[in-house]
């Protein structure tokens, strides 16, 4: 292993991403070049993680090799996220994408495809930037989310596994494991990151042998484009804005990862799922000092669910609620909620995932000012009148979490924090001030604990490859299942790979065009490599993937899903089978 880690550096310093994929062994017994490319697929790849830019190059070039003229390009993430949130399902010609890869999850621990692949989850509102429409998988999705019993909900997600298995609308690579370095004398750090439920949680982090005003840093390496909840689908933001904020339940731990009471203390729910009355915790306050209360609630879920708010997750809280008129306040901390019909997507999405936003201070701020203001920014300060007559300054985000934000300090790419010392919850650690810093880099990540800047860090340095250089006195090496997947990303409104329409099959037998862009997809599919992929690129540190469900969640069908096989032969004969001649 150890030379593998050596190898993938080396590679990267003499010639980069293409040069280390070129080292990885392919299995071609002949060349599937075709005398002319049977069609073009642009692949752009983000540029800001060394290993993720060396195997999605190296799947670039295996696609490449089935007669696919594959044009691949880095760019920043942001540049890639502008390009998919297109609401027409561009292809990149025309101003969207074709093909990327990325390290995806869930926003809650409790698997909801839901939120990712139904056909109603397509933007501008919902997160379907893949603008995947099967009805296969939208009715198995719709039984999953709607059932109330557990066994037919498992039997659910399973016929969804079966049939994603069956047509892979993405290409699941590996299944990756997190690799985090921590500062030896930092206790209490137990948990990866995962957006919007896991984040730094310096209220829990002792730092051994420090006294006094203790302070933490905590490195995250790409920069936020907001620091509003409602807003934000990556844990770059999350790692931020999730130490200010909670939401009704949260997680107990990344061990247990059970459901515990947060902001709530207590629900009732009829037989049928569909009504329910939600206790809150009393004596709460928001960083301003006002009371937590059952308005507050009601204003975050209308503001979720206001179109001209724009929110990620209007989606599927319209999906849950209907609308508005599902719930209502029943009492100053009483919420009441009454479905049109159960939804998993409350339970295990609305309420242990949703952040509850503040109404005194936030309700006059318009759609239009939002990404701009100081919530979202950390710039400056404003001013939030309590209904005590007092003013609170507030620097960043107005929460009730164990953390009041203190703004961003552009100069030191530094978010800073107090401890809340009102919060409503008895916290371990000894840390006064906590900072959140954006580093980029695995080598300037590692420099900076060496020299004592930072304590611990975000998953996203790809730091497996270079654990054999950490030195016990500076460092601590953490491993946590990620429950997460890298992917390769297709849009699913291309013409060849996404509905069919420009394969020889389909353009022949306009019927069979959706079988057709299968069949392409699943000879992309069998061209990766996904074993040389985890042993060479990323350490071993990953198993290979099949389908969008955790490899340690219960809801994987371990007993349907084997892994899927480099076969360059059968790659080939699935490409016949839409069509194209060699």
């Amino acid at each position: 292993m150890g030379d593998n880690k050596t190898t993938r550096r080396d590679l990267l310093k003499l010639g980069g991403a293409g040069l280390a994929a070129s080292a990885i062994p392919t299995a071609m017994t002949r060349s599937a070049l075709a005398k002319e490319p049977f069609f073009k697929i642009y692949l752009t790849i983000f540029n800001n993680v060394q290993s993720r830019m060396i195997w999605t190059d190296l799947i670039g070039k295996q696609i490449a090799k089935l007669g696919i003229d594959v044009v691949s390009s880095f760019h920043p993430p942001s540049a890639i996220i502008a390009r998919r949130a297109s609401d027409k399902g561009k292809t990149f010609v025309d101003g969207g994408w074709d093909m990327y890869s990325e390290r995806i999850y869930y926003s809650g621990l409790t698997p909801l495809p839901e939120v990712l692949f139904h056909s109603r989850s397509e933007p501008p509102n919902g997160q379907n930037f893949y603008r995947i429409n099967d009805k296969v998988i939208d009715a198995a999705i719709e039984r999953h989310s709607r059932a109330v019993d557990p066994k037919e909900r498992q039997e659910a997600i399973k016929d969804f596994q079966k049939r994603w298995y069956e047509t892979e609308p993405l290409l699941m690579v590996f299944y990756p494991e997190d690799v985090i370095i921590t500062n030896p004398k930092l206790k209490g750090f137990d948990s990866t990151t995962y957006n919007p439920v896991f984040f730094p949680r310096p209220e829990n982090w002792t730092i051994e042998g420090a006294t006094g005003d203790v302070t933490a840093a905590f490195a995250s390496w790409q920069p936020p484009s907001t620091l509003i909840p409602m807003y934000s689908s990556g844990y770059n933001e999350s790692n931020i804005f999730g130490p200010a904020y909670n939401s009704l339940f949260e997680y107990e731990s990344w061990q247990t990862k059970k459901v515990v009471p947060g902001l709530a203390e207590s629900t009732t729910r009829s037989d049928d799922g569909k009504h329910w009355v939600i206790k809150l915790r009393q004596g709460v306050k928001w960083h301003s000092g006002e009371e937590f209360t059952a308005d507050d609630v009601k204003f975050t879920w209308d503001r979720l669910l206001d179109p001209t708010y724009g929110s990620v997750y209007q989606s599927p809280l319209k999906t849950a609620f209907g609308g508005p008129e599902a719930y209502k306040v029943t009492g100053r901390h009483e919420i009441t909620v009454d479905l049109p019909a159960y939804s998993l997507l409350f339970e295990e999405f609305v309420l242990p995932v949703m952040a509850m936003m503040p109404a005194h201070a936030y309700r006059n701020i318009k759609p239009e000012e939002m990404r701009g203001h100081t919530i979202s920014t950390w710039l400056g300060t404003f001013p939030v009148e309590t209904s005590g007559g007092k003013t609170f300054e507030a620097k960043g985000a107005v929460g009730t979490g164990p953390w009041i934000p203190q703004g961003f300090d552009p100069a030191r790419k530094a978010y800073k924090y107090v401890k809340n010392e009102n919060y409503w919850k008895k916290t371990p650690g000894n840390v006064k001030t906590f900072y959140v810093v954006n580093i980029q880099g695995a080598d300037a990540i590692l420099s900076a604990l060496k020299a004592g800047e930072i304590d611990a860090h975000d998953p996203m340095y790809d730091v497996g490859g270079l654990v054999n250089t950490i030195d016990p006195s500076w460092g601590k090496v953490n491993r946590f299942d990620s429950f997460k997947w890298q992917q390769m990303c297709l849009n699913m409104a291309h013409p060849v790979f996404g509905t069919g329409v420009d394969t020889p099959l389909g353009r022949k037998d306009p019927s069979r065009a959706a079988e057709a862009a299968a069949y392409v997809r699943k000879a992309m599919s069998h061209a990766i490599p996904r074993e040389q992929i985890i042993k060479n690129v990323v350490s071993g540190d990953g198993k290979p993937a099949t389908v969008p469900i955790p490899f340690t969640a219960a809801e994987y069908a371990h007993d349907l899903l084997k892994p899927i096989a480099y076969d360059m032969d059968l790659a080939r004969k699935y490409m016949e089978k839409a069509g194209y001649v060699y």
